[in-house]
């Protein structure tokens, strides 16, 4: 092996192993090593693979060993001297015999096999023992060496005990888990360290140098409490007051003392939330907020539903129910009160109308506006404001610029509002806001079976500026909802 290390170090065979790419020819691998050592000139490199991928060394002279029974074929593998401890391999490539020390040819072999951990490469192996890849190449063939083999040799094997081999292959593979553990541990670390060392010098650093470079153009803040003039649309769309639902049944109880605490509580969350007081606030209902609409218990079609009371108490209770809801809003703020009947309670609505009419009529702080029509329209300032159930017509923009078209021309901002479907959804379509709105009953057997529970229920309140339109939304959800 000493030949081995004279050759590296004088002809360059390290590099060249280190650094050779078979794929190109010699004269571009001699450019590309002259640009990583240039001691050698292009030439000179030239010369150092030829003589590499020959295994010659003409400047070095190799005196073959005297053994007995000289090795003097080609043919013939190798000679094992069990006493100086020495392999002794002709190999063609070098047209020589070679001799490598008993530790050094077993330490080869272990890293060779697989049964030791992962096995080594043949360049892997070549760069640990500093051996050209052409000479190890044909060393471990003339052994008889594959990756499948053991990593002890054919005299190991003889001379020692089978269970000590045994036992010795078990404590190498504990070993070898260990130190594959340790090497992955280590590895994780030094990529993370790596990645931090990058992160800190590409992007932290010149980051803190912008900071510290960088001057705040930011406009100081005028905070000034705002006076603009707006209007707060509240809609209990879909109140279904008179719905009954067993929490077993249908996963929450529903009934008129949970109807009214939602009602009630929700609208408080919302008008604690407001900015400042309202110009006025218009009150969308109507639009189901009765659950049946006939003596039978049905919906104005003729569908039974489940009730908590009779149809008589429903709607009694509900007409009581409405007046104290809108005592609260006007605590608040002027109330203008707009009705979209509902598909389950056509009649009933027209009904509530005619009552609320009749309790406000000389009440200046409370316009009930009565029309029997199902779509109304509000104009407030630069805003068009449509309100419909959402169970008829369709094509509600194009409605509303047909229905009202001179205001429709004066207004720059349009809205509808609507419910029906008891979920929140906001589109804007053809130069209009479409706002559906949601729904804080509970579940029947009905929406219980057709799996109609997703939506989360509550009351929505919008923010209509006079002059911008739409400027916020507000939402208080029904909390402990199942």
């Amino acid at each position: 092996m000493d030949w081995f290390m004279r050759a590296k170090a004088e002809y360059g065979y390290d590099t060249i192993l280190e650094y050779f790419d078979a794929s190109l020819s010699v004269l571009a691998n001699a450019r590309n090593l002259n640009s990583i050592d240039a001691t050698k000139s292009v030439k000179g490199w030239e010369m150092s693979i030829y003589r590499w991928k020959r295994g010659e060394n003409k400047k070095t002279e190799v005196k073959e060993p005297k053994i007995e029974n000289k090795l003097n074929s080609v043919n013939t593998s190798y000679h094992f001297d069990a006493v100086n401890d020495v392999y002794y391999t002709y190999l063609s490539v070098a047209d020589q015999m070679v001799s490598v020390e008993g530790e050094r040819h077993r330490s080869m072999k272990e890293a060779y096999s697989n049964m030791v951990g992962k096995p080594a490469s043949m360049n892997e192996i070549c760069r640990e023992f500093g051996i050209p890849r052409a000479w190890f190449d044909e060393y471990r063939r003339r052994h008889g060496w594959t990756h499948d083999m053991s990593p002890y040799t054919d005299e190991e094997i003889a001379t020692t005990d089978v269970e000590q081999l045994v036992q010795d292959l078990v404590l190498r593979n504990k070993h070898s888990l260990h130190k594959k553990y340790e090497r992955r541990k280590w590895k994780n670390i030094e990529e993370s360290a790596e990645r931090y060392e990058m992160f800190n010098t590409y992007v932290l650093n010149e980051f803190k140098q912008l900071v510290g470079e960088a001057k705040s153009n930011v406009p100081k803040l005028n905070m000034v409490e705002d006076e603009s003039e707006y209007s707060l649309v509240i809609s209990p769309t879909d109140f279904h007051w008179g719905k009954y639902g067993w929490v077993d049944e249908v996963g929450e109880t529903y009934h008129f003392d949970e109807a009214r605490k939602r009602l009630m509580e929700k609208t408080e969350e919302l008008i604690c939330r407001l900015p400042s007081r309202p110009e006025q606030i218009i009150l969308a209902t109507g639009s189901d907020w009765f659950h049946v609409d006939t003596d039978a218990g049905t919906t104005t079609k003729g569908t039974p539903q489940d009730m908590c009371g009779s149809p008589a108490e429903i709607l009694m209770t509900g007409c009581k129910l409405a007046r104290e809801h809108i005592d609260l809003l006007r605590q608040v703020a002027p109330v203008k009160v707009v009705f979209m009947p509902g598909n389950h309670d056509r009649m009933s609505a027209i009904a509530l109308m005619m009552y609320l009419s009749a309790v406000y009529e000389e009440t200046e702080d409370c316009e009930v506006v009565v029309s029997p029509s199902t779509r109304q329209y509000v104009h407030y300032g630069n805003n068009l404001l449509g309100f419909i159930h959402g169970d008829g017509a369709k094509n509600l923009e194009e409605l509303m610029s047909c229905e009202q078209r001179e205001l429709w021309g004066k207004c720059e901002h349009h809205a509808w509002f609507h419910g029906h479907l008891h979920h929140r959804k906001v589109l804007e379509s053809k130069g209009c806001l479409i706002i559906q709105l949601p729904s804080l009953a509970g579940h029947d057997r009905y929406h219980a079976r057709q799996g109609y529970t997703t939506s989360k229920a509550g009351l929505a309140a919008h923010l209509i500026d006079k002059q911008k339109g739409l400027i916020a939304t507000y939402f208080a959800p029904v909390e402990g909802q199942h």
